[in-house]
């Protein structure tokens, strides 16, 4: 999803709209014409674009990003393939995901949302979260109603969940957060960023499959760089 489809989306999101798997999975990291599709390889400008200031390191790991939203329909279709993927890697991949917010407010709930459910250790929310958003037509963009929902959640102590999500651990996660998105000049969600170098591209016609085999050579092709 692109910043100038926030809108859109938003509106949809409140009228409990979902779009279609094809549409989702264009906005992967950007999409390329579909000439010669390409499909579990490492290429520069057709599966990957090299970023323009790579980020340091993370020690001996190769960390894997996913800049994602709650908000976004796309983050929702995709948000199962990437975790099935994600319980794949070797042990030398670390996989993380990044919530972007593009400056709205709206986003900004969602990703403290977000850091609150990992603090707390609950990942049985971040299904729910989608699924109350996306499938119930549920508004979570507001913090009394994203604290209202966490009230109403099997095993949520409010009082506790309210405490942390107002916290300054989370202000400032969603500050470095932030900070990523605009380092990694993410501008569509949800984006891959292996290795702190790649940013993976996906050109029409590819399913999230392919996306993610993509990814797997794209960490190789690190692999064997680092």
């Amino acid at each position: 999803m692109h910043r100038r489809q926030f809108l859109f989306t938003l509106i949809a999101g409140l009228g409990a709209a979902a779009s279609t798997t094809a549409w989702a999975q264009a906005a992967l990291g950007g999409t390329l014409p579909a000439a010669g599709q390409s499909v579990g390889v490492a290429v520069a400008g057709q599966t990957y674009t090299p970023l323009n200031t790579p980020a340091p390191a993370a020690g001996s790991k190769i960390e894997v990003l996913e800049f994602f939203s709650y908000g976004c329909p796309h983050c929702h279709d995709f948000s199962e393939p990437f975790e099935r993927w994600s319980r794949k890697q070797a042990r030398d991949v670390v996989v993380q995901r990044v919530p972007v917010t593009f400056g709205r407010p709206q986003w900004v709930v969602l990703g403290r949302l977000f850091y609150t459910i990992q603090i707390l250790k609950m990942p049985q929310l971040d299904a729910a979260v989608f699924a109350a958003i996306h499938r119930q037509g549920r508004t979570l963009y507001e913090d009394q109603a994203v604290l209202q929902w966490a009230a109403n959640q099997p095993g949520v102590n409010a009082d506790k969940f309210k405490e942390v999500y107002y916290s300054q651990a989370v202000t400032d996660a969603m500050k470095k957060a932030d900070a990523m998105a605009m380092s990694y000049q993410i501008d569509a969600v949800p984006s891959i960023v292996v290795g702190g170098r790649y940013k993976m591209l996906q050109q029409r016609g590819m399913n999230f499959n392919d996306l993610l085999a993509n990814t797997d050579a794209v960490i190789r092709m690190a692999r064997k760089s680092a």
